[in-house]
Order: structure tokens, then C-alpha cells, then sequence
């Protein structure tokens, strides 16, 4: 198993090029989810051309790349950053995206978005929600092949031995472990088969994107004590993991927003377009 598809060098530029499964599988999600975003604004009669909707795709992309590239950074600056070359910030290739950044990041940029271009934020964000966990599903692929963000030490049937030189080997040193990646994976993919069968359905604008940050909130806590490469916050000396208190915040926002505004109830403009 190698983080890169093939290697090739060339000898004239003293150059080796690699691309990754990580970029590979962040990819084909873009590709994916510009057809979903295409569709679903068709379907919802949301007021964007074919090429502002490409445009607002590779918007959510970007902000969620920067964000969880950023609240990486930030979190594991004293531990690993902040040794490196300062290249290494930029590094994305080498894994390091956090998803609760990524989270955020993609919720502002959507914000910003849905203000200067005038439309619906809340039908939006549930576009923007089954492109998340598409990519969410898809990119964790990326971090099997990168060989991080595992779990434990096991000797359960799931466990997996992961190569001499990844992250996962620093600490397990041959043993087999918790594939907690591929474990999100799937459960990303449940979340991602939920949400598409609750898209037809007639709620008010929101549900999906509130129904995306209870569910995953409430799956990454799960998983969560299956991480060993959690980060925390330092509260007055007293250590609280990220996961868990960002996890409880969005899914506090999502249930929030679903009684505040009533989504279950029908989405009575699009029954009048309809």
C-alpha cells in the first residue's frame, strides 16, 4: 500500500512525481458533487446558471479545504507545524484536512455566497450537505492510503497492519489496528444514503443540512474514542477533546434549526412551483 498512484522521476529537473489517492479520491468527489449541485438547483428552481453553480461547487470545496486545512494547522501547530519548514503548511498531499474545520469553513463561505447572489442559505446548505459527506465518504479512502488516522492497537477481526513509515506504524510498530478511517467511511456512506432518501421529500429548506450535522456529529463521537490522533482545547488547565465539543455544538445548531424553523413541515414554495 502507497499514499501515491504511480511514481515517476525525471532525471533532467531532479523531480519525482507522485499524485496521490488522496487528491484522487477529492477528485472524483468534485466531479460527483457538481452533478449533484447541478441537479438539485434544477430541482428546486434556485435562480443560478449551470456555471454559477460549477462556480458555488468549487466554492464549498475550496472553504472546506482551507478551513480544515487551517484548524489542523492551528491545533497540531506546537506538536508538529511548528518544527517543519514552513512549506509543509501547505502540504495537503501529506493528509492533515480536519473535518470540523472543513465544516465551517464551508458553512461561511456558503453564507457569504448565498448574500451577494440573494437566494435561499438554508436550501443551499442542503446541497452543500450531500457534497460534504460524498466527500467525506470518498476522501477517508484517502486516509487509509496515507496510513492515518486509525485507531488502537487490536486484535479484533477488523484490524489491519499498516506499512514501516506511516503515521499509524509510529505507534503500533507492526501490530494490527483499528481501521477507524475506513469504519467513518462506511458510516459516512449511511449518512450520504439517508440524506438521498429524505431529498425528495417535501421539507422545508434546512432539514438536510441540519438532519447532516446531528448525524454526523453523533457519528464521529462514536468514533471518536477510536482516534488516535485526537486534539483538544485547554480550558483553565483541564483538557476537553475538540471532537466532542464541536460535535455537541453543530448538533446542538442542527436540532436548534429544525424545531426553531419547523422543518419537517412542507416547503410550501415548492409545492406552488411544482
Amino acid at each position: 500500500m502507497y499514499p501515491y498512484i504511480f511514481s515517476i522521476e525525471i532525471p533532467w529537473f531532479n523531480i519525482t512525481l507522485e499524485p496521490r489517492f488522496y487528491g484522487l479520491f477529492y477528485a472524483v468527489s468534485v466531479l460527483i458533487g457538481s452533478r449533484i449541485v447541478r441537479t438539485e438547483i434544477e430541482r428546486r428552481r434556485i435562480n443560478l446558471s449551470e456555471n454559477e453553480a460549477m462556480n458555488m461547487t468549487m466554492l464549498i470545496f475550496l472553504a472546506g479545504l482551507i478551513g480544515g486545512r487551517m484548524y489542523e494547522v492551528v491545533f497540531e501547530w506546537s506538536n508538529y507545524y511548528g518544527f517543519q519548514p514552513f512549506w509543509k503548511v501547505f502540504a495537503i498531499w501529506e493528509g492533515g484536512l480536519a473535518i470540523h474545520g472543513g465544516i465551517l469553513g464551508g458553512i461561511i463561505s456558503l453564507f457569504i455566497y448565498c448574500r451577494i447572489k440573494k437566494i435561499s442559505l438554508a436550501a443551499i446548505l442542503d446541497i452543500g450537505a450531500l457534497c460534504m459527506i460524498l466527500g467525506q465518504t470518498l476522501g477517508r479512502w484517502g486516509n487509509f492510503t496515507n496510513g492515518e488516522a486509525a485507531g488502537p492497537i487490536t486484535e479484533f477481526w477488523t484490524g489491519i497492519v499498516f506499512p514501516a513509515g506511516t503515521a499509524v506504524d509510529h505507534y503500533a510498530h507492526g501490530a494490527p489496528v483499528h481501521p477507524t478511517m475506513v469504519y467513518e467511511s462506511l458510516g459516512n456512506f449511511l449518512i450520504l444514503a439517508l440524506l438521498w432518501k429524505l431529498r425528495p421529500r417535501n421539507f422545508r429548506p434546512g432539514m438536510l443540512g441540519a438532519v447532516y450535522l446531528i448525524t454526523y456529529s453523533a457519528l464521529r463521537s462514536v468514533l471518536t474514542p477510536l482516534r488516535m490522533d485526537n486534539q483538544y482545547f485547554v480550558i483553565a488547565d483541564t483538557k476537553i477533546l475538540a471532537a466532542y465539543a464541536i460535535s455537541i455544538l453543530l448538533a446542538g445548531v442542527g436540532l436548534f434549526w429544525i424545531f426553531q424553523q419547523k422543518l419537517w413541515l412542507p416547503d410550501e414554495a415548492l409545492s406552488r412551483k411544482a
